[in-house]
């Protein structure tokens, strides 16, 4: 656990397009059609695997093949480049800069929903969504439809890497999509992984850093090291006091 010393504005990487997404794929980006095995342990691969199907930790990840053409999925996140802005330590999913901290800690834009309504700040969130710099928060609030939808901001001062998200094969029964997996899980060795799942503890509603379009609504609108697996250490930012955690959503 390392404190972030002096809050930082995050900047948009030079050159890069106006309305880009990092995270997001594009219409002509796809998964890959791949016939998964199991070898003589037990283990989930691709019969074709290639190196780059797994990270550095030696999990699964869902191929993808495309170009990136055609515009952009806000809604979505592509596998290997929610995985690249999660880790050592989570960085801007827009511009895969910094994110933006201040003296309550790092910034997060979610989606809204019958969820997040019942929530009592603080309290500890699970999520596969990374933090943002402002920028990139505002262009996110303008294209992505679910954050049209409704949303919500926080500032977190305390972040765990916990595990993955995808789907969970087994030899004698179908495929589990869409499951949670944590790192201390044997089945770590049977999960085609599609994203970097995170803890955010004691994250704090942030009401003033975007604007309110509607009074009374919902948020509405048209560093650290890392800890990677097997690393117990957590993320801080901001003001390196202690912060108690309501239970996780």
């Amino acid at each position: 656990m390392q404190p972030l010393p002096h809050p930082v504005s995050a900047r948009n990487t030079p050159g890069r397009a106006e309305t880009r997404l990092f995270i997001a794929p594009y219409v002509d980006e796809a998964v890959c059609d791949t016939e998964v095995v199991f070898d003589a342990d037990g283990r989930v691969r691709f019969a074709d695997e290639l190196p780059t199907d797994r990270c550095v930790d030696g999990y699964l990840w869902q191929r993808w093949q495309g170009t990136q053409t055609g515009g952009q999925r806000w809604a979505e996140h592509l596998p290997v480049r929610q995985r690249d802005v999660m880790r050592h330590p989570p960085r801007c999913g827009g511009c895969t800069g910094e994110a933006d901290v201040d003296a309550r800690g790092m910034f997060w834009l979610l989606n809204a929903d019958a969820r997040t309504a019942q929530l009592t700040f603080p309290c500890d969130i699970v999520t596969a969504t990374p933090p943002m710099c402002l920028d990139d928060a505002r262009k996110a609030q303008r294209f992505c439809p679910e954050l049209q939808e409704g949303f919500i901001a926080l500032r977190v001062r305390e972040a765990e890497l916990i595990g993955v998200q995808g789907t969970v094969y087994s030899p004698t029964g179908p495929p589990q999509a869409d499951q949670l997996v944590q790192f201390d899980d044997s089945r770590m060795d049977r999960v085609v992984a599609r994203q970097m799942v995170i803890k955010l503890y004691g994250a704090q509603r942030d009401t003033t850093t975007l604007a309110v379009a509607r009074p009374g609504d919902e948020h509405r609108c048209p560093h650290a090291r890392g800890a990677g697996r097997g690393d117990s250490s957590r993320i801080l930012w901001g003001d390196a006091r202690s912060v108690t955690s309501t239970p996780a959503q």
